[in-house]
Order: structure tokens, then C-alpha cells, then sequence
């Protein structure tokens, strides 16, 4: 039986280290800050940084607390989530955020109206307008 129960963990573990190679891809990482090598995806994760990123139509995703993003450029979707995460940028076409007490500045957005879509879910969170 417990010959059983071992081979299940380790069938278990060598089914999740393939899947976890599988879905890698190539990106630059530090302390919970990732870009992708094309540019295109930037993703900041944990507590307090500070950071400053170029976009030209990509994605930022912003998780943690108490991070400050700044992104010259444009993107398609800002993504934030956790709470008192500030992220600046110049132009946005949708924004969502979930949590609380989240800000996203933007200069202008892609849309006809001038203002990006937005989606709020939790207490706090806010888009303005620069």
C-alpha cells in the first residue's frame, strides 16, 4: 500500500514539473517583476516596487500591494488586482481592476469616447484622467 501511495506522488509531481516546463516561456524576472522578451507583456507581482516600463500596445498586469508602475506608451489592457497599487500610464484602451484602493492615471485612450473601458470590482478603486 504505501509502495502505492508513492508511485501516485511521484506520478503526480514528474505530471506537474512537465506541465510547468510546458507552458515556460522566454521572459526577463526579477524579485516578482516580469517582461516578456518582445515587449509586449509586462507583469509585476508582490509588495512595493517601483518600477518604470515602455509599452507600445501591449499588457500590464499589475498583482501585489503598494506597487507605483509607470508605462510611457500605450496599452491595450491594464490589469490590476491586490490593493494600493498605483499605476501611471499615457494611453490605455481598457482597464480593470479588482481589490481595493487601486488607482490607474492615463493622459488619453484609444477609444472614440476618449476614455478607456473600465471594469471595478471592490472597494476604492478608481481610473483618472490626468
Amino acid at each position: 500500500m504505501k509502495s502505492i501511495k508513492t508511485a501516485g506522488i511521484l506520478a503526480l509531481l514528474l505530471l506537474g514539473t512537465g506541465t510547468a516546463f510546458s507552458q515556460s516561456r522566454k521572459t526577463e524576472s526579477t524579485k516578482g517583476v516580469e517582461k516578456t522578451d518582445n515587449d509586449k507583456i509586462v507583469q509585476v507581482e508582490g509588495v512595493s516596487h517601483k518600477l518604470n516600463y515602455t509599452l507600445n500596445g501591449g499588457v500590464a498586469e499589475v498583482e501585489g500591494g503598494d506597487n507605483i508602475v509607470t508605462i510611457k506608451g500605450s496599452a491595450k489592457k491594464i490589469a490590476v488586482s491586490g490593493t494600493g497599487n498605483k499605476v501611471y500610464i499615457d494611453k490605455v484602451d481598457k482597464v480593470t481592476i479588482e481589490g481595493g484602493g487601486n488607482v490607474v492615471y492615463y493622459r488619453t485612450a484609444g477609444t472614440k469616447s476618449g476614455k478607456p473601458d473600465v471594469s471595478i470590482t471592490g472597494v476604492g478603486n478608481k481610473v483618472v484622467k490626468q
